[in-house]
């Protein structure tokens, strides 16, 4: 299979978001008068006295500037941040009044770069900035510019070249942390207290894998707020490392979707890429921070490993499902340096173990839900996206001139085909379909042609 080099800008230091909850004051201060407007359009810069003639809303300790910014139409943005200006106590959100959701908070006791940071993505017309300091304290507009998404020309999310030479299990592991990442994959938990109406992954959908969930809970079920959690994967770096390797050494699963929440939104995030970071966000606690850091001692600080779930399948097929959803592909620097990408980074380094290993664990990445959308409807786009998952499996393993089914084709595969053309042997049903390489319904002296043709691109 053909690879691409993929060249991406970074702009300074890009972050997706899976940040510690956080709630605008916007929701619960009273706005008894019109709020500043100004239209906009993507790509431009923020002037740095934008928020000079804007009245502060005086709330708590707090001055809150409120600026509306209206697009032409509702288009996919970013806002590029000088977090060098966002100073202590300060923060900063960006809400979409179309759907009352938002992205942020971003602080400087949660984010401790002090160069340029990229928001997470927004798809509306209306947006509100609001930025809150503290009362009476001066500051510089620390959001820079607003810019259109950062997108390669080419990214190939399919699988790399099969070299497995083990029969690969039918396991396929769901992970979740907060609702509703949790809640959209309870159906698949083989444990009864977690999931009392009843396993339903065994053979899902006669698709030939068993899929099975692991998954926090917690003592408000629809919590926003939702802390550390219990049981399996608790939102605690310690906990999860803990109980990940326990999981995959005991199901050793073929392909791997791990899910979060993400902004609180209807987004539903595919994440391209996770670090093996040094810096991570405080978890909930002691240790606060991964043990060891970086997690992964087998690579260099801030290596990055990749997603290899099919994305752009999974965006089309949620885009075409009527689910009210904005599903897209995070191309910025990582998964948040938070939980959501330690949990990312486990799942794509284990692929690579098992793949040094020839075991076939042939997928892995990672999803961030919108933290709007409901259970129901969180589910539907977890199994659509599961489909579009089991069909890559389904396509890698059944390897047209894999006729012996060692995860390569090779020249063994070639004899098979001579031996079955002189009449040596015999082939059943499934080794014929995997030795008609062409596809005219014969297995013939064409397919050893092309057969040899596989091995020698190899």
């Amino acid at each position: 299979m053909g690879s691409w080099i993929i060249i991406i800008p970074i702009l300074g230091i890009l972050y997706s978001q899976e940040l510690p909850y956080g709630k605008p004051k916007y929701f619960d201060i009273g706005i008894n008068e019109p709020i500043h407007q100004i239209k906009f359009q993507p790509p431009s810069s923020l002037p740095e006295n934008i928020f000079d003639s804007i009245k502060p809303i005086k709330y708590e300790n707090k001055d809150i500037y409120l600026l509306k910014l209206v697009l032409n139409e509702p288009e996919p943005v970013h806002f590029k941040l000088i977090m060098s200006l966002i100073k202590e106590e300060m923060s900063l959100y960006f809400i979409d009044l179309n759907t009352n959701g938002w992205v942020g908070p971003y602080s400087k006791q949660i984010n401790q770069n002090n160069g340029t940071m990229v928001t997470g993505q927004m798809k509306t017309q209306n947006i509100l900035i609001e930025l809150s300091i503290p009362r009476g304290h001066n500051f510089l507009n620390p959001v820079q510019e607003i810019i259109s998404p950062v997108t390669p020309k080419k990214l190939d999310t399919h699988i790399p070249e099969r070299n497995h030479l083990r029969e690969p299990n039918k396991k396929i592991l769901l992970c979740g942390y907060w609702p509703p990442s949790n809640e959209c994959i309870r159906p698949f938990s083989t444990n009864a207290m977690l999931n009392p109406d009843g396993w339903i992954g065994q053979n899902w959908e006669g698709r030939g894998f068993d899929v099975v969930s692991y998954f926090p809970t917690f003592g408000i079920p629809d919590c926003d707020s939702c802390g550390q959690g219990f049981g399996d994967f608790e939102v605690d770096y310690q906990d999860t490392s803990e109980d990940w390797w326990n999981i995959v050494d005991s199901i050793n699963p073929i392909a791997i979707i791990t899910f979060s929440r993400g902004y609180i939104d209807y987004s539903w995030e595919l994440e391209w890429q996770y670090f093996n970071y040094f810096y991570w966000t405080a978890d909930f606690t002691a240790p606060y921070y991964p043990t060891p850091t970086p997690p992964d001692s087998t690579v260099p600080l801030n290596t990055r490993r990749y997603s290899s779930l099919p994305m752009d399948s999974i965006v089309s097929k949620i885009e075409s499902s009527g689910l009210g959803l904005t599903p897209y592909i995070d191309y910025t620097q990582g998964a948040g340096q938070y939980l959501s990408e330690f949990m990312g980074y486990h799942g794509t380094w284990y692929k690579a173990q098992m793949d040094s290993a020839n075991i076939p664990c042939y997928l892995a990445g990672h999803v961030h839900l919108g933290g709007l959308i409901d259970w129901d409807t969180a589910r539907q786009a977890a199994e659509i996206t599961l489909r579009e998952v089991i069909k890559i499996v389904i396509e890698y393993q059944d390897l047209p001139g894999d006729i012996n089914e060692d995860g390569v084709v090779s020249i063994l595969d070639m004899l098979t085909i001579v031996s079955y053309l002189l009449g040596i042997i015999e082939m059943n049903e499934n080794e014929l379909y995997l030795a008609d390489i062409n596809f005219d319904s014969i297995v013939d002296i064409f397919d050893l042609m092309l057969i040899s043709n596989i091995i020698l691109d190899n």
